[in-house]
């Protein structure tokens, strides 16, 4: 959970938002894949022109995308590190009511592929009493920052521009196979 704040034209358009994010990881040593997606609702500071109709100022905005990237991991004592990149899907349209209240903004979405840059650290929590194949405490603690590069698809130059999420995250649970990571 955190924030989502726009950059360049999209900044010119949309206030920062509620964000969340969520991913699913895969571990070979230190290398790691990992597959995320968030969302961040927004509202908008000033008009924007959709067809012959307008997505009128403080109506409400989703962003949202889907990643895939690579990344390597380092552990200094009970932090973790990790700098990773990839590319993601991002896109962004009105929320449900305001796209529910015109229909030119029923349709209206701009999306497209761009590169995902990122950094996040984490405190792992010490957990003495692992129990290998049950759910845990929380094992790590941690901020992220991630920065999407859209290439949108819709060539609209006042909305071009950047988004940068800033989350704090937490992991509940085991790890697979089930082995004790932390002490």
């Amino acid at each position: 959970m955190g924030t989502m704040v726009p950059q360049g034209g999209l900044a010119a358009h949309f206030n920062p938002g509620f964000a969340a994010d969520t991913e699913v990881g895969v571990f070979y040593k230190n290398v790691f894949l990992m597959a995320n997606g968030g969302f961040s609702a927004n509202k908008l500071t000033k008009d924007i022109p959709v067809g012959e109709s307008q997505w009128p100022s403080g109506s409400g905005s989703i962003h949202a995308f889907v990643g895939a990237n690579l990344g390597v991991n380092f552990d200094v004592e009970q932090f973790s590190i990790y700098p990773y990149a990839g590319l993601a899907y991002s896109f962004f349209e009105p929320n449900l009511k305001t796209s529910n209240s015109d229909p030119a903004l029923n349709t209206f979405k701009v999306d497209g592929l761009g590169i995902n840059l990122g950094i996040g650290i984490d405190y792992n929590v010490p957990d003495k009493n692992f129990a290998v194949g049950a759910i845990n405490r929380i094992l790590k603690v941690g901020l992220r920052y991630q920065c999407q590069i859209p290439d949108y698809k819709k060539s609209i130059s006042t909305l071009d521009g950047t988004t940068h999420w800033i989350t704090l995250r937490f992991m509940i649970g085991s790890t697979f196979p089930g082995k004790p990571v932390y002490y």
